[in-house]
């Protein structure tokens, strides 16, 4: 996009000429950047809200590049070959998504080394890729069946229509699986209003448009039949299509509260995520993805009216509403052909697109394309004659020569810095992921980056002191003072980046809590006023309240850990690692017994509770009843397959009472869900030789697992 905007202002500099389509729609979407902008300084993180880490979806960059993309898609059409030249570059770019699907199907059969190069999808994901083939089966219905498409186009039109709505009918996505039944339809009608001459009433070649009644027909049918025929073609295609967001009264009540807040401009641009934690719904902390970070709501334009308020909501409602009036008029103003097909594809993408926008939220190429396509209508309407067009003369006089030349160059200029600064943050972004946090930090500052320093300082911790035999030698005790200062200082900085994150203020009672637990002074107060900032950030959270309680216990308040305990199991009542530390909260005041006959007591009344037969497994595994440990953590997993904690203990189980086989089945199954998991992988290894399971076993991984202070697998 940089690369764009720096051409273009180059290119008017060379002409003198600025031209630009006359029409009101250009007014909403120049203003929409500029609000966001505004809402942006309003959010209290402004460096977040304006730039993030690289201008990702969501940042007020973001949606100033989305707007530049409209004005460039508008200006760039001056002729019918122009808007052909986008057809066929998104049909092409449709056959290559389409390729890429049936790769995947095949890759079986394709050599190994090349199997394991190719990516699940290429658009961000299952949804997003349903969106697009979506959007070209919108394009495709309106063009094929005109003479000035080639014949090997229909064919490739032809080949990636039926993959595409296959894809769709395995994705499940209803929404998608409907909108392009009433295009279809909607196309059809449409095809059919142009087969009679409006001047001589003569009788015109109708084109039935049989791609039409294909995609309407299997609309019909992907609906009628529900999840069955989705689920038998999802297995096909090996798509697994989960994706997760907050669902649409979830969204709707996040916006509501967003505007009692700031109702004009919002929370701010890429601020979602922050909002959410200070007001996620109790409710969701009992699903599956309780502790996911949502940086938006269902809806893409819902999320705009979160984030950039009424202004920012009003600006889209009026792009919308200029681009309905002029797509009205225009799909019926030309006679000719061409660029018929051209203006009513073009709408009729955009207008898919728009529509969908309501109800999801795309990726950054999803919506782009959606300003892209309105973009291309708009200067399709110009080259057809159905808008009138507007030139600016930047060398007419002297006066306004330099006043114009001056302000493009500074434009150019600024173009060609934030080229740099992209560059030089998506650097940085690739060293993150590639490990090499420092690298990172050293080009670019985020508070995730500053966490992983964090994160990397207290491992430096744990390898220091596993790695002395008793006493710590001066030399160590040097190292240890510089790796809790870079500790402590990383997370400090991600909160000065941005104070109101609930992960920065987490992160730092994390570590206080880790220096607590090996002695420091000091260390336990610091963690408890941590963990009380980020209970502010995300009050209904429950995994502060357990932060707390394990401070508690390393204070030898256990009451207090309990009262905790309980507050964490109010809020999430599945809550495996609140029952993991209170199982160790039992041990630890030689409660265990008593603590049994609660727990089986209670099983009795809730005999459904999954993670009541986990608390009473574990605290029989603590009191050295294996068999009774076994059976309660069976009956666990019986009620819910997938916990992966209840197996690892089982497998521990078995292992202990010499049913070395029904562990290592335990533990594969683990593997299955878990594959990086290197704890698992070395218990595994070492069943399968005959040896105990935690040998050759390197912190933090220790064979007590029952005494840690997070459970060993990461349930959700």
């Amino acid at each position: 996009s940089v690369i764009f905007i720096a051409a273009f202002f180059f290119s008017t500099i060379s002409s003198g000429k600025l031209s630009f389509p006359k029409s009101k729609i250009l007014i909403p979407v120049a203003i929409f950047p500029i609000l966001a902008l505004v809402s942006s300084y309003f959010s209290g993180v402004p460096i977040k809200s304006i730039v993030g880490e690289v201008f990702e979806f969501g940042t007020s960059g973001s949606f100033f590049i989305l707007s530049l993309l409209f004005f460039f898609a508008s200006f760039s059409v001056k002729e019918a070959s122009s808007g052909v030249k986008a057809v066929y570059a998104f049909t092409f770019s449709s056959a290559l998504v389409a390729l890429h699907l049936l790769l995947r199907v095949f890759s079986p059969f394709l050599p190994a080394f090349l199997a394991s190069k190719i990516p699940n999808f290429v658009l961000g994901g299952p949804m997003d890729t349903a969106v697009f083939l979506g959007s070209f089966i919108v394009l495709a219905i309106s063009v094929m069946n005109y003479s000035w498409i080639g014949k090997k186009t229909k064919y490739l039109m032809y080949a990636a229509l039926i993959v595409s709505l296959i894809y769709i009918g395995a994705a499940g996505f209803t929404l998608v699986t409907v909108l392009i039944g009433i295009f279809a339809l909607v196309h059809f009608v449409y095809a059919l209003s142009w087969s009679v001459d409006p001047l001589t009433n003569n009788s015109r070649k109708f084109s039935s448009s049989v791609p039409s009644l294909l995609v309407l027909v299997a609309s019909v049918v992907f609906i009628l039949s529900g999840a069955s025929l989705s689920s038998y073609l999802s297995q096909a295609l090996k798509i697994n299509v989960i994706e997760i967001r907050p669902n649409i009264s979830s969204t709707l009540d996040i916006m509501a509260r967003a505007m009692k807040t700031n109702a004009p401009l919002g929370i701010g641009p890429n601020m979602y995520k922050e909002f959410w934690d200070m007001n996620r719904p109790i409710e969701v902390n009992n699903t599956d993805f309780w502790n996911t970070e949502f940086g938006f709501g269902s809806g893409f334009i819902p999320t705009v009216a979160t984030t950039n308020g009424v202004f920012g909501l009003i600006t889209i409602l009026f792009m919308l509403g200029f681009l309905l009036k002029i797509g009205y008029g225009a799909i019926f103003s030309s006679s000719e052909e061409k660029y018929r097909t051209l203006l009513s594809s073009t709408f009729f993408v955009s207008l898919f697109l728009w529509i969908v926008s309501f109800a999801y939220t795309g990726s950054f190429s999803i919506i782009a394309t959606t300003f892209i396509f309105s973009g291309l209508f708009v200067g399709i309407c110009v080259a057809s004659g159905y808008l009138s067009v507007s030139e600016i003369n930047i060398f007419k006089n002297p006066k306004s020569n330099f006043i114009s030349v001056f302000v493009t160059v500074v434009l150019l200029i600024f173009s060609i810095a934030g080229g740099y600064f992209v560059i030089e943050r998506s650097v940085a972004a690739s060293l993150f992921n590639s490990g090499s946090v420092e690298s990172a930090l050293r080009i670019s500052q985020t508070d995730r980056y500053w966490r992983a320093f964090s994160e990397m300082s207290l491992a430096n911790i744990s390898n220091i002191i596993s790695g002395s035999s008793g006493e710590i030698t001066d030399t160590q005790k040097a190292q240890l003072q510089g790796a809790i200062s870079n500790a402590v200082a990383g997370v400090q900085q991600a909160i000065a980046w941005n104070p109101k994150n609930f992960d920065n203020y987490f992160a730092l009672g994390r570590v206080y809590e880790i220096l607590a637990s090996n002695g420091l002074e000091g260390a336990a107060e610091n963690a408890v006023s941590a963990y009380n900032q980020a209970a502010t950030r995300s009050p209904n959270n429950p995994a502060v309240p357990l932060a707390l309680a394990r401070i508690d216990a390393i204070g030898g308040k256990f009451d207090a850990a309990r009262e905790n305990i309980n507050k964490a199991l109010t809020l999430k009542n599945n809550y495996t690692d609140a029952y993991f530390t209170l199982a160790q909260v039992e041990a630890a005041t030689n409660n265990i017994n008593g603590a049994i006959q609660s727990v089986e007591a209670a099983t009795i009344l809730d005999s459904q509770n999954s993670s009541l037969f986990f608390q009473l497994g574990l605290l029989k595994y603590n009191n050295g009843d294996f068999k009774g440990a076994a059976l309660a953590f069976e009956r666990s997993i019986a009620l819910v397959p997938d916990y992966a904690n209840a197996r690892y203990f089982l497998g521990l189980s078995y292992e202990r009472t010499n049913r070395r086989n029904d562990a290592i089945v335990q533990f594969e199954e683990i593997q299955k869900t878990n594959p990086d998991n290197q704890e698992v992988g070395l218990i595994l290894e070492n069943l399968k030789a005959g040896k105990s399971p935690f040998v050759n076993a390197k912190p933090p991984v220790d064979s007590n697992p029952e005494k840690r202070i997070e459970p060993p697998i990461e349930d959700n």
